[in-house]
């Protein structure tokens, strides 16, 4: 007999990115805002801050649209045991917009802040607040170099994507980040007392680097951005 049992295949869907907003200020303050973002549908937000403060802890992020926003990693102190590098995440289905509040909690950061907000389409959607997407993370800082690299795990898939963000005190309006091999640089604030700089690459490297044009201490977080799978059709009849 003959069953028409469509067997349907899946595929990875390729992960995309587009650029929200990059900014910063010198300003010594415990509070700073981004300007307005509008974050799609069911897309990854990535949002990297470099600050430095005299307790510091790590801020907290509100806004953008988002009901909530998680805490992917954050980088030893560097620089002094003043500045930290801190990665979050945010995903919902149907997001809003408006300003990203980052907030140190009265911890005035003496060395200002930068940040810099992107999305990641075709991505898994699955877990909580984006926590699907993220397969893995890691950190690492050094007290004073032109380059820095973050080390990850073999990745689970081909088709997940890589994603790094770096942080550093340098102090000058000439301040210039350099991707990785095979990387594209997302954004570059420079010209505050915490720089920072974000690339990605659509594929796997599991050495997350970045160069600095001049030495300094700096602090990194990479990770692995794992690929949504679809049904891409079917392979026609079973026979039997």
């Amino acid at each position: 007999r003959i069953r028409d049992l469509a067997r349907e295949f899946l595929v990875a869907k390729a992960v995309t990115m587009t650029a929200l907003t990059v900014g910063g200020s010198a300003t010594d303050a415990s509070s700073y805002t981004t300007a307005s973002i509008a974050p799609g549908a069911n897309q990854l937000v990535l949002a990297a801050v470099a600050s430095g403060g005299t307790a510091p802890t790590g801020p907290t992020l509100s806004g953008g649209g988002m009901t909530s926003w998680t805490q992917v990693a954050q980088t030893a102190l560097y620089n002094s045991s003043q500045n930290y590098t801190t990665l979050f995440r945010a995903l919902q289905a149907s997001p809003g917009s408006g300003t990203v509040t980052i907030d140190f909690a009265g911890d005035v950061q003496e060395a200002g802040c930068s940040w810099s907000i992107a999305q990641f389409d075709g991505v898994d959607t699955s877990g909580t607040n984006g926590s699907g997407a993220v397969v893995q993370s890691a950190t690492n800082t050094v007290a004073s170099g032109t380059s820095l690299t973050v080390t990850l795990a073999a990745f689970g898939s081909a088709n997940n994507a890589t994603y790094g963000c770096f942080g550093t005190n340098r102090w000058t309006g000439t301040t210039q980040w350099t991707p990785g091999a095979g990387f594209t640089e997302i954004h570059e604030k420079v010209g505050d007392w915490a720089n920072v700089a974000s690339e990605w690459r659509a594929d796997n490297d599991t050495t997350v680097d970045m160069t600095l044009a001049g030495a300094s201490s700096i602090g990194g977080v990479a990770i692995e951005i794992k690929a949504a799978v679809a049904a891409a059709g079917v392979t026609g009849p079973i026979i039997f």
